[in-house]
């Protein structure tokens, strides 16, 4: 299988009298944070030699002003999306900015402890990954480094403000327009007594969350971290499509949408002979990734757009409890992209199931890749698909 190349759209954002080009790639998620990234490339000024940690940084309009103006200093974009990553590296490209780097990894900590200038957060749709990112970045900056908020009202931008403030001792209001808000806070030297919620397990540096997740060989301790799907228990969706699929032993299975790691976690107690788990989401693969350690999962697991990263393998048993929203909105393109390229992963005899609410009409979707599609459980909220290759 060959997978098609992905076409980019070129979008825009307007800084004073500037116009900074950004790449927009299928299945990066459309931002709200757009008007917060221009008031925040407005009202904050980094000095020259400033070096700057923008944690998502989504399609990387706003590093590109920012190492506009700390041009004798460094910038690192992260972003837990692989494909805003990819977008961020495309929009660096565009505008031929040097003093830029584009970083996978979940935490610079604890190499670059205390030695940030400025840490500058887009706000995160889950507030308790927005918590981690606040205890980080105090981590990582400098005594009288500067941390910057900015995102939209109706993204939480408020309550990210109020945390930051608790734990840093205090937040200024930079300004506010188009339903946005840019704050900051200083670093103190001594910083205040933290908030209970800065230790929590997956919130704290180097801590992940756990629980127990009862699958069909038996209860599990599972790891996760704040901002991966259902990060704090097994959602219904996957224990109805683990309760109602068989997992054969000695089967080649691929978990697409992995999340921290569930279903290949059961398919390898269940037997599988290699088991492959991939995700967009990086740090849903660094969970999955030590969820497959903790429980001796043999196969990959691989941050991967779609089936990119295996693309030319072939599966016995393909599962997922795919994703169906691209920010606020439903979109299913992903899922049947996922659908079409599954198939052509699948060995003769093979298997595809995936989980879905009952509202998301997959099985006509599945109908035109498969000669056969079966339903094989429902609840009220979710059904189970099988398509038999």
């Amino acid at each position: 299988m060959t997978t098609p190349q992905r076409p980019e759209r070129i979008g825009k954002i307007t800084v004073g009298e500037a116009e900074i080009p950004f790449a927009v790639l299928p299945g990066l998620p459309e931002l709200s944070g757009d008007d917060a990234m221009a008031l925040c490339a407005r009202l904050v000024a980094p000095s020259a030699s400033e070096r700057i940690l923008l944690l998502g940084c989504g399609h990387g309009a706003l590093g590109v002003a920012l190492a506009r103006a700390a041009t004798a200093g460094q910038v690192t974009l992260c972003d837990p999306n692989l494909i805003a990553l990819r977008a961020a590296r495309r929009t660096l490209e565009l505008s031929q900015v040097a003093n830029v780097e584009v970083s996978e990894a979940i935490s610079l900590l604890p190499e670059l402890a205390g030695q940030l200038d400025r840490v500058v957060i887009l706000g995160p749709q889950s507030r308790a990954l927005a918590r981690r990112w606040l205890v980080e970045a105090m981590a990582l900056l400098r005594p009288g480094g500067a941390l910057t908020l900015a995102g939209a009202n109706r993204g939480g931008v408020q309550s990210l403000i109020g945390d930051a403030a608790a734990l840093f001792g205090a937040a200024q209001i930079l300004g506010v327009g188009k339903g946005c808000r840019v704050a900051e806070c200083l670093r103190p030297e001594s910083p205040p007594e933290p908030p209970g919620w800065a230790s929590a397990p997956g919130v704290a540096p180097g801590t992940w969350h756990s629980f127990t997740a009862r699958l069909p060989a038996g209860d599990r301790e599972l790891l996760s971290l704040p901002g991966v799907f259902s990060y704090e228990h097994l959602d219904e969706g996957t224990d109805l499509l683990l309760r109602s699929l068989p997992l054969p032993a000695g089967a080649r299975v691929l978990d697409m949408g992995c999340g921290y790691g569930p279903i290949g976690v059961a398919a390898a107690a269940a037997g599988a002979s290699s088991v492959d788990m991939i995700d967009v989401h990086l740090l849903a693969v660094a969970a999955a990734r030590a969820n497959a350690i903790r429980h001796s999962v043999p196969g990959e697991v691989i941050a991967s757009d779609g089936l990119a990263a295996v693309a030319g393998r072939q599966y016995d048993l393909i599962v997922s409890n795919p994703p169906f929203h691209a920010g606020g909105k439903v979109d299913t393109a992903a899922t049947e992209a996922f659908i079409a390229g599954g198939r052509a992963l699948l060995a003769p005899g093979g298997r595809l199931a995936l989980v879905a609410n009952r509202f998301l009409s997959y099985q006509k979707m599945m109908a035109r890749h498969f000669p056969r599609v079966e339903r094989i459980a429902e609840s009220k909220a979710y059904h189970v698909f099988v398509g038999y290759a």
